[in-house]
């Protein structure tokens, strides 16, 4: 460690030996180099996408190496012009802690966001709700994650207020519980209208098998009974099956009969005296 230190200063230490002109080479030829880094680090990102790493990390991964080089490449711009580096990051290095705490926000996001993309409760592409923050995750900043609604909204939201709050996510699991409840007259028979709900699930491949479906009553309401049927789909697969059944499912009540009541309140009036209502019972 020692002699690396050594070399490298008595390297710098040539380097201002220099005449002004070869500083100036010098230093356009480390400009050059730092943009040559960071243009075999964005290859080395684009080769790394395509073995399998998560584009939403990228914006993340890349800010950190890049700001690396750029203040790298600064200090020693900045040596060879001749400015005292060593005194500069002491100077630095004394107000760390003063622009920590006037700081503390943004480099919570920081932390933030390195630990949503190593612990990765999602990825590019996944739809996610977190608080009153719901959309698809576009990529992970250094200060912020970007999502997209399903109306095409774009979404700027901290990285600590996505890391400080639990987060429910919709595109994780390979499969998920589709659950359909539809209100029945009381007058009507239970037996028929689970059994049209039974068919309707058997007989469409894209419900999966396990865990096998389940058929119920699920409560007795003020106008209205409540049959269900709960069955397991393929997440993909989830809101084109919601749709097409509650369509499907109205259809086939109409046709057995079956009503689909609202909500209704039926007034017994027990007497009148003198014209003003006496007992009513709704």
């Amino acid at each position: 460690m020692g002699n690396g230190k050594e070399v490298f200063e008595n390297w710098m230490y040539a380097l201002m030996q220099h005449s002004l002109l070869q500083r100036l080479i010098l230093a356009l030829l480390i400009l050059g180099l730092a943009k040559l880094l960071l243009f075999i680090f964005k290859r080395i990102i684009t080769h790394a996408e395509i073995r399998g790493m998560d584009p939403a990390a990228r914006p993340l991964v890349y800010s950190l190496v890049s700001y690396t080089i750029y203040v790298v490449t600064l200090l020693l711009v900045l040596h060879i012009a001749g400015v005292n580096t060593a005194g500069l990051v002491a100077m630095v290095g004394a107000a760390s802690l003063a622009i920590g705490l006037a700081l503390k926000d943004t480099l919570s996001n920081i932390a933030a966001g390195l630990l949503l993309m190593f612990i990765r409760p999602f990825k590019a592409g996944h739809y996610i709700e977190c608080g009153s923050i719901k959309g698809k995750i576009k990529g992970i900043g250094l200060f912020n994650t970007t999502l997209e609604t399903v109306d095409g909204l774009y979404v700027s939201a901290p990285n600590s207020s996505l890391w400080g709050q639990p987060i429910v996510n919709y595109s994780k699991n390979v499969s998920r519980r589709l659950e359909l409840k539809v209100g029945i007259g009381y007058g009507d028979s239970t037996d028929k209208a689970l059994g049209i709900m039974r068919e309707l699930v058997e007989n469409e491949p894209l419900f999966l098998k396990n865990p096998v479906p389940q058929f119920f009553v699920s409560a007795l309401a003020d106008s209205s009974v409540e049959v269900a049927f709960r069955a397991w789909v393929k997440n993909a697969d989830y809101f084109n099956l919601l749709w097409k059944y509650t369509d499907e499912i109205k259809r086939r009540f109409d046709e057995a009969g079956i009503t689909i009541p609202f909500p209704q309140r039926t007034c017994h009036i027990q007497g009148i005296d003198g014209g003003n209502v006496t007992s009513v019972e709704k």
